[in-house]
């Protein structure tokens, strides 16, 4: 019951959204750490965090108005 709620939830276009906007200000942040640091580890999690955000915007962008079934 509680697993078939969550994937309710994550179908809902304000909670995909909202995961894309903070992937993307998660990588903003390492980005910005990264150039005070120098730090690859730092680099590579900014990417990561990038890639993951872009993707999750293209995916509501892609899905159309609403993501739940059956609207």
């Amino acid at each position: 019951m509680a697993r078939k709620d969550e994937q309710r939830l994550l179908n809902k276009r304000w909670v995909r959204v909202t995961m894309a906007l903070i992937f993307l200000g998660i990588a903003y942040g390492f980005a910005s750490l990264a150039i005070d640091s120098g730090s690859l580890l730092e680099y590579a999690l900014a990417i990561i965090f990038l890639v993951w955000g872009i993707k999750s915007t293209f995916r509501v962008l892609k899905r159309g108005p609403t993501l739940e079934k059956g609207r």
